[in-house]
Parts: structure tokens; sequence; C-alpha cells
């Protein structure tokens, strides 16, 4: 394998210029530059960026803090946030914190301990201690936001999806088909950042004049680290499908929740979308394999990963600009299951 020092003496030049060259640090002659790199690909010399790290104090890496690796929308986010920082040459190391709080902030200083670059965060839950560690931690070190969780009046940056008119306008569409009994399973309580969702919801209820049943809401308990969305979503649909006056739609604050509200479903014959339409959040490819295929409230999860990719990476060479606070829109994707 050639070294750097094999680069420097087939261009003719010093081990430093190389080093200029390969960590576009400093200035180089263009056809020094040019030397440098024919002899690079002559050689198929790959530079170290261990090794430039101990130089330039950066390790060519960032890290994705997710809270639930099992969950199929933090990996359609990590597609979007490497084909993004590969781009740049950023390797992303992913972390799961398994829905811990305390975890997040052990795992962020050991990161450190190896000098990460950024970081891109996600978390499941609004918690006072760490939004403040983390905020803190954004002044000297890159950091985006991936919730609903910085406060209005904090420059931090953030990429997030709008989940609380576009819920509301699923509501106004589920009325116009004639449904008048709308149920919505609710997220868990430990998952705080997504409440908005379900606060779209009764605003949708209301402004179409329906009277909000608190029968028609389901909310799981804490789920222990072994319980998943789609229990969730048959635990749910159990429970309404259980009532007397039985819902004619029902909503979901995950596709994962609805996919298993329509498993229960069919496992007792009830027909979908003819007794019950089903409404989910997110657009993770599940949707278009279940059967029938789950109509959503679409988000855009692999532009939102880019996004905050291209806003960490910029921060970390010093470029900030006035759109780092990035709200994108969601849609509802009509299918099978209305």
């Amino acid at each position: 394998m050639a070294s750097i020092w094999d680069v420097a003496k087939l261009a003719g030049v010093s081990k430093s210029t190389v080093s200029r060259v390969v960590s576009d640090n400093g200035p180089v002659k263009e056809e020094t530059r040019l030397a440098i790199e024919r002899a690079m690909k002559e050689l198929n010399y790959t530079p170290s960026y261990f090794a430039q790290g101990i130089r330039t104090g950066k390790t060519k890496s960032i890290a994705m803090l997710v809270p639930d690796q099992s969950n199929v929308f933090y990996n359609a986010m990590l597609d979007g946030i490497e084909t993004e920082a590969l781009k740049y040459g950023y390797m992303v190391i992913v972390c799961n914190t398994n829905r811990n709080l305390p975890t997040e902030i052990s795992y962020t200083k050991e990161l450190l301990k190896r000098n990460i670059d950024g970081i891109i965060y996600n978390t499941y839950e609004k918690s006072r201690k760490n939004l403040d560690y983390f905020l803190s931690l954004s002044e000297t070190l890159p950091l985006v936001f991936m919730d609903n969780i910085v406060p209005k009046g904090e420059t931090a940056p953030y990429v997030i999806a709008e989940g609380y008119q576009s819920t509301k306008s699923a509501v106004h569409y589920l009325f116009n088909k004639g449904c008048r009994k709308i149920a919505y399973i609710r997220i868990p309580p430990d998952i705080s950042v997504i409440n908005h969702r379900y606060e779209g919801y009764k605003a949708g209820l209301q402004e179409c004049g329906i009277s909000i049943n608190k029968e028609l809401v389901f909310q799981s308990e804490k789920r222990s680290i072994t319980e998943t969305h789609m229990d969730v979503g048959m635990e749910g649909a159990k429970y309404l499908m259980s009532l007397q006056n039985r819902p004619d739609a029902i909503m979901a604050a995950t596709d994962v929740i609805a996919i298993g509200a329509i498993k229960y479903l069919k496992s007792q014959g009830i027909k979908i979308p003819d007794e019950v339409k089903i409404i989910g959040y997110d657009n993770i490819n599940l949707c278009t394999i279940v059967d029938p295929q789950l109509t959503t409230i679409a988000q855009p999860i692999r532009e939102i990963g880019a996004v905050a990719a291209r806003i960490l990476i910029n921060r970390i060479n010093g470029v900030h600009n006035d759109q780092e606070q990035v709200v994108l829109n969601a849609e509802l994707l009509i299918r099978e299951t209305t």
C-alpha cells in the first residue's frame, strides 16, 4: 500500500505539500496540485483520515444518534444522511440509544473522546436535562436536531417534518369520505416528540364539527424495550374493535402502528377500507408492501436526512446560513386502505 512519502517522491514535492493537498488546507500551486493528484491516482493512494485527524483535529466522521434502531424510519433517514455525507468524504456512525435518556448523553461523551466532527440527534422524549445538554454542546460542536424539541427563539439548527397541519388535513379527507367515527392510535407516552400529530387530529375533528370522543383514542402504556410499534397497533385495533360503537376510520401516529392495526383487522375478517379506513404517518417502504397498501401522511424522510447532513457538514467547515431551521412539508398519499 502506497504511503504519503511515496506520493511525495513520485510528484517531486515534500510530504507537507502532499498533506496540504489531501486536507485541502493551505496554498498549493495548481501545477503542483495536479502533479500530486496524478501521483495519488497512479499509486492508488488512499489518505488516512486517522492521520489527518491528528494534524487537523477532524476525523471526517459524523454520528447519528437514534432512539430505536429497529424503527425502519431511521433506516430511510440514514440513507439520506449517508448519501449526502459520502459526497464530502464523511463516514456516518450510527449510535442506538435504546430509548434511554442517560444513554444519549453518555454515548455522546464517548463520541467526543473519539473526536467526532458533528452529531445528528434523534430522540423520542422531550427531556429538559437532555435538551439543555445538547443545546449547550451545539455551541461548541456542530449539531443538528431532528425532532420537534428545539424551543422557539433558540438558534440551534434543526430539520423536521410538519405534522400538525397535514394530520388535520387527513381528518378532513376522511370526513369527506363519509367517516364520522374517526379513531386515533397514539404513540406511547414515553415518545412525546410527535404529539403535534395528535393535536392536528383533534383540531381536524373540531373543524369538521365532530366532538372529540376519548373512547376513540387509544394510547398504550410506556413500552418495554421489546414491544414494537406494530404491537401497539394490534393492541389499539383490538381495543377499538371491542367498542360497542366501533370506529369507521383509524388514524395512527406512525405507519408501523397502522400496519399493526391492519394485521389485527385482517385476522378478524374486518374489511379494509369498506368497514374501516386506515391512515398512517411517515411513508416508510412497508406501506406499499402491506396488503392492502397503506394510505399515509408522507414525510420526505430521505430528504430530511440529506438536508440535515448538508447543514451539519457546512457547520463543520465553518459555513453558517439562514436556512438552518428547516420544516419540510408532509402530504397525504392515497392508497388502498382508504
